[in-house]
C-alpha cells in the first residue's frame, strides 16, 4: 500500500518509518530532559551560578586608615601618619628590603629635621646579620639621635639594632624579651667552599660582637661569653649588661 504521506505511485518502495514523538519509547520527563537538551541544562546552569571573582584575604599588616587635619578631611595611612611623628618599626624578619625601607625613612627624616631624634621600635627575632650592619652604618651616618624601643621579642641581630640606639635613649618595656646569640649558618659545597662560608661566619661574628662591644662597654672577652649560646634576658638584666638604658613604665 502506498504511503499516505510520501509515496506518489504503487511502484516507489516504502518510505522510512517517520519518528515522531509519540514512537518515542516512554521515559520519565527528567531524563527525556537530559537526552533532548543537553547543552540548554549546561547554560542554564552556567547562569544560576554566578562567577567566582578572586578576592585579596585582608592582610593583618594592612595600615589602618586614620583622619588627619584640622576639621579630619584628610586621611592618611597609620605607618605614614607614624613616619611623620619621626617614628619607625621594625616589626618582621630584618632582610634587604626591610633595611632599604628603614635607611631610606633614616635619610628622609634626616634631611626634613637634622636636630629632632629619630625613633625606632624593635619587635622582630633577628635576621640577615648583612641587612643589620648596613642599618647600622646609617645610623652611625645621620646626625640625628636615634631612640630605641624594644617590644615583645628583641632577638639576635634586632638586639644588635637595640644597642646601637644614642646612649641614654635606649628603652625596653616592661615584659619584652631579650636575647644574644653568636651568628648562625650553614655550608654546601666543596671541602673549600665549606671553608670560605666558615671563615666569612667567622668575620661576621667578630663584626658584630665589635659593634656589642662598642655599645653596651662590655669586652669582646665578655661579649664571646654572653653570646655563646641563646642568651635570654629580662629588662632588667639588659640593663645591667648595657644593652638598653631604661624600662619604659608609667
Amino acid at each position: 500500500m502506498p504511503c499516505q504521506h510520501h509515496c506518489q505511485t504503487p511502484r516507489q518502495l516504502p518510505c522510512p518509518t517517520v519518528i515522531t514523538s509519540q514512537s518515542l519509547p516512554s521515559v520519565p520527563s527528567f531524563q527525556r530532559r537530559q537526552l533532548l537538551s543537553p547543552a540548554r541544562k549546561s547554560n542554564s546552569h552556567a547562569k544560576r551560578v554566578p562567577h567566582l571573582k578572586a578576592r585579596r584575604k585582608d592582610s593583618p599588616l594592612l595600615p589602618v586608615m586614620i583622619p588627619t587635619g584640622e576639621d579630619g578631611q584628610e586621611v592618611t595611612d597609620m605607618y605614614t601618619h607614624m613616619l611623620r611623628n619621626r617614628i619607625i618599626f621594625v616589626g618582621q624578619r630584618i632582610n634587604d628590603e626591610l633595611a632599604t625601607q628603614i635607611v631610606a625613612s633614616l635619610l628622609a627624616l634626616e634631611a626634613a629635621d637634622e636636630a629632632q631624634a629619630i625613633q625606632l621600635y624593635i619587635n622582630s627575632q633577628g635576621g640577615s646579620p648583612y641587612a643589620t650592619i648596613a642599618i647600622l652604618d646609617v645610623m652611625d651616618a645621620i646626625k640625628c639621635d636615634v631612640s630605641t624601643v624594644a617590644f615583645g621579642m628583641c632577638a639576635s641581630t634586632a638586639t644588635l639594632l637595640l644597642a646601637a640606639g644614642t646612649k641614654g635613649k635606649r628603652y625596653a618595656m616592661p615584659s619584652t624579651r631579650i636575647m644574644m646569640h653568636q651568628p648562625a649558618g650553614g655550608a654546601m659545597g666543596s671541602a673549600d667552599e665549606v671553608n670560605i662560608q666558615a671563615s666569612e661566619l667567622n668575620r661576621t661574628m667578630k663584626v658584630i660582637n665589635r659593634f656589642l662591644s662598642r655599645f653596651t662597654g662590655m669586652t669582646t672577652d665578655e661579649i664571646e661569653v654572653e653570646t655563646d649560646r641563646d642568651n635570654f634576658l629580662s629588662p632588667q638584666t639588659a640593663i645591667e649588661k648595657g644593652v638598653i638604658d631604661r624600662i619604659l613604665q608609667r
